[in-house]
């Protein structure tokens, strides 16, 4: 639509995995060589890993277009099958031949078998590769570290890709996928992209696509306020400044402003994005504004005193009363404040139930009068005494908010303790106001200016502050100090209903419709809630519509994991509450 107004060939940041407009960061081309370099070897597993968004099949795809010709490639891109699902899949992708519909799994080896060695009788490859692998269960798995047995003497017939999120690294390290993990022959890691790298990826989009001058139309303050909120996620980048350039295109502005980036995230996102904090240049101009300020109402005084009494002395109010450098209020009243700097107190909300020591402290904290922050200083050194390395690790204090013990050494997978214990993992990218949404503790994933990775527990979000857990202890830290060290990744845990296996549709037939229809009768404060009937009907669906309307989920009647995270948090009196009790509302 605004192609021809911006004088571009073609859209420039769509989200399809176009290796065209791969912009070879440093992290990416080490992650294309190490593609290169394990499927170069004789045989065994690649390991690509990265959040959602930082460009792994486009990495993929780049890599398929430098494979020999010599070379055949499975490419599986719906991990969600089970063992028979998948060899047939890896059957049709090489267009290996079989016959019957009670075929069984040692049929379908037996005929990759013989296809692998005929390859390698007529001097030909084979590359297998998988997206989404975190998807995969521990018996498909198991059943692909299978395949690699086919070799020869000389090296396996199979070589095997696997592309995945952060999840996967922690699936590897299962002791019964033991074996799997001893058989990988390269790992890479692809993270977000640095601030420094925003922009030559943004020019980089633009110029493929036929901007003869992208930096007029994306100029550098707002490349670094598009770095600020998309934490360098690639496909939040794109989403962002295709909405953006979209929305210029409406006001026939061709310069994207700093204003049309915030509607843009806010479109995009779904929710209000911080503004970025005004830094303070030299330590001492607050204390200069505030002896300024002072000085010019006695002033003020004095010339009210000497006057004939006629004249009054105007009110003196921050906004006028306030430095300014480049053009920004550095004093602002809690009322004016959007950057959340100002603090206002918050009530507990009161509670008879039984309290974890985390919760404890931050009662404790609470009731101590304790609201104002830590500075920048000590951020830093809450940071510096943040023990936890792993995820793994930060998962023990987050079960502490639901009441469990969890010991990463002795109950193994975090998230296989959850399922055992009622609960479900959950990891996403997004901002505070995701997180707010949510409403439930979660873990936190923190960088210093080193790259040094930390994980703490947030167990409070207030507006302008949040409560984090570390060492044993609640510190209370500035949001706007926090985003200096944190990403937009964060894990929680959920009470995952006994009947859910995935989304559910209308018009389906599951057991969850009858325990849906009961919550919502909670939800609804009926006097006599009842269970309904297993089909998820017309009347089950717009009652469903309708809370999702009020909580601020998509109004689209199927019930997935956000929908009940909603549902559970508000029916249910054991659920930890990051924010002020929502139950009922």
């Amino acid at each position: 639509m605004y192609e021809r107004f911006f004088n571009l060939s073609e859209t420039p940041f769509s989200i399809a995995p176009n290796p065209h407009y791969l912009y070879m960061s440093q992290q990416h081309n080490e992650a294309l060589a190490h593609l290169v370099y394990g499927v170069g070897r004789d045989g065994g597993f690649v390991l690509l890993t990265g959040e959602v968004g930082t460009g792994k099949t486009t990495v993929c795809r780049c890599f398929l277009e430098q494979v020999p010709a010599d070379t055949d490639v499975a490419f599986v891109l719906n991990p969600k099958v089970d063992v028979e699902e998948l060899l047939a899949t890896i059957c049709d992708e090489l267009s290996v031949p079989y016959i019957g519909d009670s075929i069984t799994i040692k049929d379908y080896v037996d005929c990759i078998n013989t296809f692998l060695l005929r390859q390698h009788g007529e001097g030909r490859h084979t590359v297998l590769i998988i997206d989404e692998a975190q998807n995969l269960s521990p018996a498909v798995l198991e059943q692909i570290r299978l395949l690699t047995n086919l070799e020869t003497h000389e090296k396996k017939l199979l070589q095997i890709i696997l592309l995945g999120q952060p999840e996967l690294q922690d699936m590897f390290r299962r002791t019964e996928l033991r074996q799997l993990s001893q058989r990988v022959t390269a790992r890479f890691h692809l993270s977000a992209l640095k601030e420094e790298e925003v922009a030559p990826y943004i020019y980089h989009r633009l110029s493929v696509a036929g901007s003869i001058d992208p930096r007029a139309i994306f100029p550098p303050p707002v490349i670094k306020r598009i770095y600020q909120i998309s934490k360098g996620i690639p496909r939040i980048i794109n989403l962002i400044c295709d909405r953006a350039m979209l929305g210029a295109y409406a006001k026939e502005s061709r310069v994207i402003e700093p204003a049309i980036i915030n509607n843009a995230a806010k479109e995009v996102l779904g929710y209000e994005v911080y503004s970025p904090v005004p830094k303070l240049k030299y330590k001492w101009l607050p204390a200069v504004a505030g002896g300024m300020a002072g000085g010019l109402l006695m002033f003020a005084m004095s010339f009210w005193f000497i006057s004939d009494g006629n004249h009054q002395l105007d009110e003196v109010s921050p906004a006028n009363s306030g430095i300014t450098e480049q053009g920004q209020d550095l004093i602002e009243s809690p009322e004016q404040n959007k950057t959340g700097l100002a603090f206002e107190q918050e009530e507990a909300p009161p509670s008879t139930a039984i309290l974890s020591p985390v919760e404890q402290a931050l009662r404790d904290k609470a009731a101590s009068g304790e609201e104002k922050p830590v500075d920048a200083l000590e951020m830093a050194d809450v940071y510096a005494k943040t023990s936890h390395w792993e995820e793994a690790d930060a998962y023990t204090d987050l079960f502490s908010s639901w009441n469990r013990n969890y010991d990463p050494k002795k109950d193994g997978s975090a998230c296989s303790f959850a399922e055992a214990s009622g609960l479900s993992c959950l990891s996403k990218l997004g901002s505070l106001g995701s997180i707010k949404h949510y409403g439930l503790p979660v873990i936190l994933r923190l960088y210093n200016d080193k790259g040094d990775e930390r994980y703490v527990v947030m167990r409070h979000l207030g507006d302008q502050y949040a409560d984090i857990y570390v060492a044993g202890e609640v510190r209370r830290v500035s949001l706007a100090q926090l985003d200096a060290f944190w990403r937009g990744h964060f894990s929680l845990l959920w009470r995952k209903p006994e009947d859910y296996f995935g989304p559910m549709s209308p018009g389906t037939i599951a057991p969850l419709s009858k325990w849906l229809s009961y919550q919502l009768d909670l939800w609804e404060n009926k006097p006599e809630p009842m269970m309904g009937r297993s089909s998820y009907d017309d009347a089950l669906v717009e009652r469903v519509k309708s809370f999702q309307r009020h909580v601020g989920e998509s109004d689209d009647g199927v019930v997935g994991s956000g929908t009940l995270i909603q549902l559970t948090r508000r029916v249910d009196d054991s659920v930890p509450q990051l924010l002020d009790s929502q139950r009922g509302s």
